[in-house]
């Protein structure tokens, strides 16, 4: 029961958006000429600049920062799902969880389904951010921040459709941090820590 109550407290769907933008700032070239009278009339046409590269303005850190956080987001959107109906079979979870997430995801949707128990409604997971970065070992790595707004995301008795009895989140938005590592070419959330005493 403890593992319901921890789940009425965890909830986050992915909708805040991250986007990586590049910003190249052009710079223009002015030259200045003094004509002769016959080519006053002359308009100077200006010198075509060649656009940079992505390669030279994208950088691959960055990249792969974005990279993670899109698959985090991607986690957080099929969690709710397999709570919704107490399988983890049947949702895009596995592409994005793996190690202690997986294991716990499927610890805590059994636990669901042997009490007669649903989650309903959808977590939100706000402003993730990557707070640090090993990118250079074999296996690259992560860790991401969030505040997660579990407000609408309810324990449901699965017969009566009415929420279950369990215990209240002291607050209803929350830290939790995360870590990710990059396998096969693929990021994946290795654990989460829920942070109830620091709310956002």
């Amino acid at each position: 029961m403890a593992q319901l109550d921890r789940l009425g407290r965890n909830s986050g769907r992915a909708v805040s958006a991250l986007l990586l933008a590049a910003c190249v700032p052009l710079v223009a070239a002015c030259t200045a000429s003094s004509g002769s009278d016959n080519e006053k009339d002359k308009v100077a046409s200006p010198t075509a600049t060649a656009a940079p590269s992505k390669s030279a303005t994208l950088d691959p850190a960055e990249v792969a920062k974005a990279e993670a956080l899109t698959a985090y987001k991607a986690y957080w959107t099929e969690l709710p799902k397999a709570y919704a109906v107490t399988e983890i079979e049947g949702t895009d979870l596995k592409k994005y969880a793996t190690a202690d997430a997986l294991n716990k995801a499927i610890e805590e949707t059994a636990n669901l389904k042997a009490n007669g128990r649903v989650m309903t409604g959808e977590p939100v997971l706000l402003t993730p951010i990557v707070t640090g970065a090993d990118l250079d070992k074999k296996s690259p790595s992560v860790s991401v921040s969030a505040c997660l707004d579990v407000s609408k995301w309810k324990i449901t008795d699965k017969k009566t459709g009415q929420p279950a009895p369990v215990a209240s989140s002291p607050v209803p938005k929350y830290v939790i941090t995360s870590m990710m590592e990059r396998w096969n070419g693929a990021w994946m959330v290795l654990k989460y820590e829920l942070h109830a005493d620091q709310p956002c």
